[in-house]
């Protein structure tokens, strides 16, 4: 990008901030495999800064203005009006959230797979070096802005993880989320509102048994690759998480010096305070002390077809992430 004066809503000024590498630890993994919870109990520990699924701060959040962890509309929220301001230098609804849209599209789609998992850029060299300026602007704005010194990003999709690790300003720290995905596809068939679109109702995307098993597998898979890639990782399983939250986000965490910082709450509880995440399930609205149990209806309430069809297509990941074959052992 060429240097220029910076005009309200553009995304094309070069930054002024000093070149730094930006730690951003990303919570990677199928969706509905507990990943909201697990980046706030992150989020409650000093120096770090839970923000859900940034992949979709463009069309969700800038576009769209949906509704801020906080609850206030993203372009009312004082946090993020803040953010654009220091990044952009205007509102958020004036900032060219399609231009940006764009550029991420031209980085993180998954015919890009092979390039970005084998660093060969190759004819999105450009948009991959204006989206980390892009990104760098963004993400170093959030740490000025909330005196943090981590970005947690429970995105989960490993297209934006590879992107993100192929960055120059990033430091990328993966955490695989892995979940039963017997467990994954009850979540996927059950109907949910979606609180942050305040303008309608509107539930939750739904899929089959077999959609998610495949989605399930395709996406650890492709985990696998970004794993490779990262800084370090982590390979964390979500029943392991429920069952002793503070003792499994210190060890993640062990790296960044904070292992022997406890977060709030007795044994089996978390307490939450609100958070400017901008999009995950809506358990990211909640605040006070939310108790941490598993989930498990899937166990007494899947049909036992539905529990085989999904052990057939998991199956060589299933046994890799140390899950019994046999549907509901």
């Amino acid at each position: 990008m060429a240097a220029t004066e910076m005009a309200p809503g553009g995304l094309t000024p070069e930054h002024p901030r000093a070149r730094r590498r930006i730690p951003v630890l990303f919570i990677a993994g199928a969706a509905r495999s507990g990943s909201t919870l697990l980046d706030r109990a992150i989020g409650m520990r000093d120096g770090f800064c839970s923000l859900g699924e940034l992949q979709f701060i463009w069309q969700r959040s800038f576009g769209e203005n949906q509704l801020c962890g906080c609850g206030a509309p993203f372009h009312d929220c004082g946090f993020w009006r803040e953010v654009s301001f220091a990044a952009f230098g205007s509102e958020p609804a004036d900032v060219d959230e399609l231009a940006a849209q764009r550029l991420k599209a031209q980085v993180d789609h998954k015919r890009r797979i092979p390039a970005l998992a084998l660093n060969a850029p190759g004819p999105m060299r450009r948009a991959l070096r204006e989206y980390g300026e892009l990104i760098e602007r963004l993400y170093g704005a959030i740490l000025d802005v909330a005196g943090a010194r981590v970005i947690v990003d429970s995105s989960k999709d490993p297209r934006h993880g590879l992107a993100l690790a192929r960055l120059d300003c990033i430091e990328l720290h993966v955490v695989h989320l892995i979940r039963d995905p017997r467990a994954v596809a009850y979540s996927w068939g059950r109907r949910r509102e979606r609180p942050e679109i305040h303008w309608r109702k509107q539930e939750m995307m739904r899929q089959s048994v077999r959609a998610s098993a495949a989605r399930w597998t395709t996406h650890n898979a492709v985990v696998e690759l970004l794993c490779a890639t990262a800084h370090r990782h982590d390979r964390v399983r979500y029943e392991d998480f429920v069952a002793d939250p503070s003792g499994v986000v210190s060890q993640i965490l062990a790296p960044f010096g904070c292992a022997d910082a406890p977060a709030p709450g007795s044994p089996g509880e978390l307490v939450l305070e609100p958070s400017h995440s901008v999009s995950g399930n809506p358990m990211r609205f909640d605040s006070g002390t939310v108790r941490v149990k598993l989930d498990d209806e899937w166990r007494a309430a899947m049909p036992l077809r539905d529990r085989a069809s999904v052990a057939a297509v998991t199956w060589p990941l299933l046994a890799r992430y140390g899950y019994h074959l046999r549907a509901g052992a």
